[in-house]
């Protein structure tokens, strides 16, 4: 069988691009295309068909019969013809990693919810020709047989690499003989020649972990451009990644640390873990419904972990900076009362529902499995590097399963991933499993970060540059809206919520007069869309009028504060007697 995928946009500005199918030397009466229903690294059910029309299959000039088997299914009768063409639009108007987006300044296709695969045949090498709008250029990281031809081994590679098409820029470097392009589609406040620099360190960086890198090739899709948190991030891929972002994140350089280069660290970093060290589960990918593993807390979670500590590694962030971050991770997870009931293992396997879907009540019921599997990569590693007296880390761990499971494809288990640290360790760490990561309840970080020569201290930000030692709250997370302060969720235990102020009610006065941004203070830095409610002039035991609407009906009810939790965690580095730091922490951190 020959299969040849073609591309072509030529009114950008409809959004719709058309996709043709050409199949050849085949005997089947009957085909079966299917476009999937979710894109791997997003835990989602996106049903993509709902954006294919037009649909239609052709043997020369004849067209074919076609019916819908399922949501995502197109049955084609193709008795007594041995080659067919199977075309439809796609409406591509989402600008996201996971989508795809066409319109007057460029096109970007994630394959796997733009191309149908032949069910059967999704083994079987493919081409694909482009045809481009006018000049556009295309940056990808399929083969490139000539300037708009391609080729893919299988269907999973084609539906993997990602396409930036337009009129976008185009930045190279080398590391390790391997061409790494940067595409910028978008402007804002960036440095190109610092972005270069900065990147090729976070490649050199994860080099120095594995040795060598694992593709040919490499490329950074970066859409710039002004959007809600809800649309940025990143999503990887074998030999790339799109990732989005503000377009103006690039100063002042903490800004551009936390987001631009911790998100690109982090999809990096995925090119090893998760799509060359995966769990079972996540491949060959069923893509027409969910894929469920108790494994994404070392998918997603050693992934952010290593994100930050390979930016320290390279100079990129100082130890402060470090420090700062995980600290406020660690305040985050204490923050949540899911921490305490949803363990890693349940958070990784509920994504599908939960982590994607969040409901009001998922601050009180749930944890990602991101942050906690971060925090948990930081425990591991520093019982690693115990355990062999700083002779090995969680690096080694690493390179130990990319060879083990990098050579047939095949993935892991959690008995996999206990054998290797047994391997590299000669401990059994089947308890810290246990307790840890398949297991629900509260980790005790400042006992944690002590035992490797740290001090975790909480506190609440000083009140005209004085220290405080308790301040009030009602335990309120609520989303500031056009003028309209709406709450999004309510702490389990805490005052609003046993009063009975509920999600979606719009806080209108408090003790009579208008509620405003003074009544509210940040989370942490990084989550701007929401904040908690801070009243500094209030004392625990305090009493308290809110008013507020409900389905428009104006409420209003008493509260009395209680203390508030802790807002800044703080890690520092232990000194000695004469008030000298100690380094014993250094080899924790250390490559």
């Amino acid at each position: 069988m020959k299969l040849q995928y073609q591309l072509e946009i030529e009114n950008p500005q409809t959004h719709f691009v058309k996709v043709t199918l050409n199949v050849e030397d085949f005997t089947e009466d009957t085909l079966y295309a299917t476009i999937p229903a979710w894109a791997p690294g997003s835990y989602e059910i996106y049903d993509f068909s709902r954006y294919v029309r037009h649909l239609h299959a052709f043997s020369g000039k004849t067209e074919l019969e076609v019916a819908k088997k399922d949501k995502s299914t197109w049955k084609i009768s193709t008795k007594e013809v041995h080659s067919v063409s199977i075309t439809y639009e796609f409406y591509a108007n989402e600008l996201s990693v996971h989508t795809s987006h066409v319109d007057s300044t460029h096109a970007y296709f994630n394959g796997v919810n733009l191309f149908m695969y032949l069910e059967g045949y999704k083994d079987q090498s493919v081409e694909l020709v482009i045809k481009p709008y006018k000049d556009w250029k295309i940056s990808t990281g399929l083969e490139k047989l000539s300037d708009n031809k391609f080729r893919a081994i299988n269907y999973d590679i084609l539906a993997d690499c990602p396409i930036e098409i337009g009129t976008h820029r185009s930045l190279f470097f080398n590391v390790d003989s391997k061409e790494h392009e940067i595409v910028l589609y978008g402007k804002g406040n960036e440095d190109e020649e610092r972005i270069k620099a900065d990147l090729k360190k976070i490649v050199e960086g994860f080099l120095k972990i594995f040795g060598k890198l694992p593709y040919k090739r490499y490329v950074f899709i970066y859409h710039l451009f002004s959007g809600e948190s809800e649309v940025m991030g990143g999503l990887e891929h074998l030999n790339s990644t799109t990732i989005d972002v503000d377009n103006f994140v690039f100063s002042p350089d903490s800004k551009y640390q936390r987001t631009f280069l911790s998100v690109t660290a982090h999809e990096y970093f995925h090119l090893w873990n998760v799509k060359r060290i995966r769990p079972l589960e996540l491949g060959p990918f069923n893509y027409k419904e969910e894929n469920y593993t108790n494994m994404l807390w070392m998918a997603e979670g050693f992934t952010n972990y290593y994100a930050s500590l390979v930016l320290l590694r390279t100079g990129l962030i100082d130890r402060k900076e470090y420090f700062r971050h995980l600290a406020s991770q660690m305040l985050l997870h204490d923050l949540m009362p899911g921490s305490k009931i949803t363990s890693a293992y349940e958070s990784s396997f509920d994504t599908w529902i939960k982590l994607y879907k969040p409901t009001p009540n998922n601050i009180n019921s749930y944890i990602s499995y991101y942050l906690k599997g971060e925090l948990l990569g930081f425990l591991l590693n520093t019982r690693i590097i115990e355990s062999t007296g700083a002779s090995k880390s969680l690096d080694d761990v690493y390179r130990s399963l990319m060879d083990k499971y990098n050579k047939d494809g095949k993935g892991y288990t959690e008995k996999d991933v206990l054998s290797a640290i047994k391997e590299v360790t000669g401990t059994d760490f089947t308890e810290f499993f246990q307790t840890y990561i398949k297991s629900p309840g509260a980790i005790d970080f400042s006992q944690e970060v002590k035992r490797i020569g740290l001090t975790l201290r909480a506190s609440y930000k000083k009140v005209d540059d004085k220290e405080v030692t308790e301040k009030a709250y009602l335990g309120l997370i609520v989303r500031p809206e056009g003028g309209r302060f709406v709450v999004e969720s309510v702490i389990e235990g805490s005052p609003a919520f046993t009063g009975g102020i509920n999600p979606k009610d719009e806080l209108i006065a408090v003790d009579g007069y208008k509620f405003s941004e003074r009544y509210l203070k940040e989370i942490r830095e990084e989550m701007k869309r929401l904040r908690m409610d801070g009243f500094s002039d209030r004392k625990p035991g305090d009493v308290v009028r809110i008013d507020f609407f409900r389905r428009g009906q104006l409420m209003g009810m008493e509260l009395k504060f209680t203390r508030a939790p802790p807002e800044i965690y703080e890690i520092t580095e232990q000194e000695n007697l004469s008030g000298e730091v100690k380094n014993s922490s250094v080899k924790y951190f250390s490559a």
